[in-house]
């Protein structure tokens, strides 16, 4: 039997999978984020051998047993940040079959398969990534939490924080979100700068506080809803940028959402369905039908008999 290796890496985890050559799940494995960007190169590696090691043993699977195995890590988008990661696994992959890529490829390929289609990501960060029947690829976002990330859970988390911080000041309207803020995470306004500020606080730290944003919003907070539905109409702009250069809004092309922001469910998916359907009227909205990391499985599986030399590890 020919047994195949997947890798999903993000900011908050790295996910493996092994499978068979039609795709079937035989084992799989967690460890902790592989973004070499926000972890460092070290830990991002070590995090990634972890939860391939799990997915092995769950599988009952040698290494020396895996055909090709296809990685997608965040933050491996520039050619001289792949390369590193690339360097960083030929240790654990001393044969070479393996590729890097970024995570949004693998989530794409999880969510709508080989087809055309659309993907939108949104969990720590944010980012949309197409595919047309010729494919062609397209992106837009993905710029990180300074410069971009609209729509993302460290956007709604952002704004939420800077909301109550108005509301403390008296330069803004009183908001629910102050109330959760001491009820769910035990913190007064004036220990925020604390938290956001500390060496140890990362984005997706912040990111978690997005809940208390959804639940304000469901829970009849204006300033909330404000905010979740303006980070909706930012996906929905994301997605309409990368369809219309692939020319997909005016036929019928699936639109799948993946990351942890869209547990919101229809507080987040009305704002940006709305603004996609307004401009893609056929669009179809849907949870994806695989993950990413059974995404990347299945691009190990065809790129072990078509591997793109740009993104090999050999």
């Amino acid at each position: 039997m020919a047994y195949y290796l997947g890798v999903d890496g993000g900011a908050s985890k790295t996910a493996a999978l092994v499978t068979d050559d039609t795709g079937r799940p035989l084992g799989d494995g967690i460890a902790g984020p592989s973004n070499h960007l926000r972890v460092g190169i070290e830990t991002a590696a070590r995090n990634i051998e972890r939860a391939v090691n799990k997915a092995l043993v769950k599988a009952d699977v040698a290494s020396r047993e895996i055909i090709w195995t296809y990685c997608g890590i965040a933050g491996s988008d520039h050619p001289a940040h792949r390369q590193e990661v690339v360097d960083s696994l030929s240790v654990f992959f001393p044969r070479g079959n393996f590729t890097v890529d970024n995570d949004a490829r693998i989530a794409l390929t999880g969510a709508i398969g080989f087809g055309p289609g659309v993907v939108v990501i949104a969990g720590t960060g944010s980012v949309v990534v197409g595919r047309n029947a010729a494919g062609e690829e397209a992106r837009a976002g993905g710029w990180g939490p300074i410069v971009g990330d609209e729509g993302s859970g460290y956007a709604i988390a952002r704004a939420g924080l800077a909301a109550i911080l108005r509301a403390y000041d008296g330069r803004g309207p009183a908001t629910l979100m102050t109330e959760l803020l001491r009820r769910d995470y035990d913190m007064k306004p004036s220990d925020l700068p604390r938290f956001v500020y500390a060496q140890t606080t990362h984005a997706d730290d912040i990111a978690r506080l997005g809940k208390l944003v959804i639940d304000a919003a469901e829970n009849g907070d204006a300033q909330a809803a404000e905010i979740v539905a303006r980070s909706g109409g930012e996906l929905a702009r994301a997605v309409l940028a990368v369809a219309q250069r692939l020319g997909l809004t005016s036929s019928e092309f699936p639109v799948a959402y993946v990351g942890g922001a869209f547990n919101a469910g229809e507080t987040l998916l009305a704002p940006m369905r709305n603004g996609v359907l307004a401009e893609a009227p056929r669009a179809r909205i849907a949870p994806p039908v695989h993950t990413p990391v059974e995404g990347a499985a299945q691009m190990a599986i065809r790129a072990a008999t078509n591997p793109r030399p740009t993104r090999a590890g050999a």
